[in-house]
């Protein structure tokens, strides 16, 4: 069953990384919760021919267990049991989390891809961010109204018995007298009246009150007999106590059609338990049916699922109460007290592991994390670092917090590379990175300084018959960031050789020269070379150049620059 909810477990522990563990603790309670009502509607199936009273304990035990899952996994020492999960995995071969968009700044000078970062890796831990608190309020919101709407069903019913009155009639008092025995009822029940109600219910139970309508007056003494044993029934057997655990957990598992039907089946086998008790006390079953119908025909308008009063003639499937009732091969026997506790003990045993368990993918996911700083040991914040798998897959976005830390957090094991840009640096990829089950890996990356570009057109005229040759297209990138780049302030344009334009001969000349912290060129040399005299003429002019210093952090720092003069004839 575990590996029907591989996907969902991997979104689990994904949870129990992002979120904190409010929403993984409610998804965790549910997951093993689900699996315990789904044995309990089993073995309910497999006892369909035995006593109401028997399949009654077996949903209360499974409701009872799902209030009880969240409470035992977080005092219970946890074990670990592994189960297959799926890696993320996306449309199209990609998965984009968390995309972030740096601001960028347009200048002259732009920054140009240089060489990759340098990185050391050693131990650390991460985790992927992950915003589930609009969940969690839902939850609680619709937990709060259905809690409230609990306490109004209570009040209303407390009010009720305030104002109803003892009922006196002596025969009824002795007729109490003699069915608490016959139950083994062991704390006093009192007897009250009211003419706010339509049927019958018991209330309460450290202080129990069977309340009658005002009609109970006009019954005969079989009735109130019935009347009596059936309510004491709920009485004996708790159920008071029961239907508020299971009120309980459909607020706060509101969301699991699962609890909702479980408890709605609690309530009809209890109805039916009690009549089974009544029965065992010698009465006949086709005269008790009888009186259950006449008395379901008066009943008002009331919303029974919410209110927290044990009635009679609630249950809105009175049919199949009455066929239970006249059903000869069905067990009508009442569950002995010793059973119920070995079967609670059983429940007890199951649930302890069930929510001390910890699913764990069986490929052991692993984190990655790191810092990023630029050349002078500052951290570089809000750089954009994506985690592409090896095979390319699916690729993972973040972006480095104000202390410049990244983290991705629950990655599937196997070969991955980072890539980190930040406007006004060089982009850097990192090795390949092989993460093993269960391993973390820190990447602490330094990013170098981006490259200054330049290009500088030299136009000439050249003869009529010569080709016109195209012109290579500028290299731009973004500018921006902590980076101030260096900028053009002083610029000679070369000038372009008499003797080359007559002889119609066109170039592009490359050149790399550093940039010192006073805007100075302070070397330079030849990328590209299509001709003595045009690099000489290009490097006659760019010697004269002069640049403002490119700042990191505020300081000077030197640059390498990359200078495209390119000389081109006119028609």
């Amino acid at each position: 069953m575990l590996e029907v909810f591989s996907p969902f477990l991997y979104v689990l522990q994904s949870l129990h990384g992002f979120t904190g563990k409010g929403l993984a603790l409610l998804l965790d309670a549910a997951l093993k919760g689900t699996s315990l009502l789904l044995l309990s509607g089993a073995l309910v199936l497999a006892l369909r021919r035995a006593s109401a009273a028997t399949r009654h304990l077996v949903w209360s035990l499974g409701l009872f267990a799902m209030l009880a899952l969240p409470l035992c996994s977080l005092i219970l020492p946890a074990w670990h049991v592994r189960v297959v999960s799926a890696p993320p995995s996306g449309n199209g071969g990609e998965r984009m989390v968390a995309r972030v968009e740096s601001p960028v700044v347009r200048g002259s000078s732009q920054i140009g891809r240089s060489r990759s970062a340098r990185v050391a890796a050693h131990v650390g831990s991460a985790t992927v961010p992950f915003r589930a608190g609009w969940i969690l309020s839902l939850w609680a919101i619709i937990l709060a109204l259905l809690s409230a709407r609990i306490a109004v069903g209570e009040c209303c019913v407390r009010r009720i018995r305030q104002r109803s009155r003892p009922f006196e009639a002596p025969q009824v008092r002795a007729l109490l007298g003699k069915v608490t025995p016959s139950l083994r009822v062991s704390r006093a029940v009192e007897l009250r009246t009211s003419a706010e109600i339509a049927i019958p219910f018991t209330h309460g139970w450290w202080r129990p009150a069977v309340l009658l309508p005002a009609e109970a007056e006009r019954w005969s003494r079989q009735q109130f007999e019935w009347v009596l044993a059936h309510e004491l029934a709920h009485v004996r057997r708790n159920d008071y106590l029961t239907q508020m655990a299971a009120q309980f957990a459909c607020a706060l598992f509101w969301f699991h059609p699962l609890v909702w039907l479980s408890a709605f089946a609690m309530r009809r086998e209890r109805e039916q338990a009690c009549d089974d008790m009544v029965l065992s006390l010698g009465h006949p079953a086709a005269d008790y049916a009888e009186f259950l119908l006449a008395l379901s025909r008066s009943l008002q308008s009331r919303n029974g699922a919410w209110s927290t009063s044990v009635a009679m003639a609630q249950s809105s499937r009175l049919e199949v109460r009455m066929k239970a009732l006249l059903d000869p091969h069905l067990n009508h026997k009442p569950l002995a007290a010793s059973r119920a506790l070995l079967t609670a003990l059983l429940a007890a045993l199951l649930l302890l592991p069930v929510a001390a368990m910890r699913v764990a993918a069986k490929n052991g996911s692993g984190n990655i994390a790191g810092t990023i700083h630029d050349p002078s040991g500052a951290v570089i914040p809000n750089a954009r670092i994506t985690l592409v798998s090896g095979d390319k897959k699916f690729r993972i976005e973040s972006s480095s917090g104000p202390d410049g830390a990244f983290k991705f957090a629950a990655i599937p094991p196997g070969s991955y590379r980072l890539e980190i840009a930040s406007p006004g640096f060089a982009i850097a990829k990192s090795a390949d990175l092989n993460l093993e089950p269960s391993g973390d890996l820190h990447q602490d990356i330094t990013m170098d300084m981006g490259e200054v570009l330049e290009e500088v057109v030299v136009h000439g005229h050249k003869p009529a018959e010569n080709p016109a040759t195209p012109r290579p297209a500028p290299r731009r990138i973004r500018v921006g960031g902590m980076v101030q780049a260096a900028k053009l302030v002083s610029q000679v344009k070369p000038v372009y050789p008499e003797a080359l334009q007559k002889q119609g001969i066109e170039g592009t000349v490359i050149l790399r020269a550093v940039i010192g912290t006073s805007g100075q060129i302070l070397s330079l040399s030849p990328f590209s070379n299509p001709g003595p005299a045009l690099t000489k003429a290009a490097m006659d002019a760019v010697r004269q150049w002069q640049y403002t210093p490119t700042l990191l952090n505020g300081e000077p720092v030197e640059v390498v620059t990359t200078i495209t003069v390119g000389f081109q004839l006119d028609e």
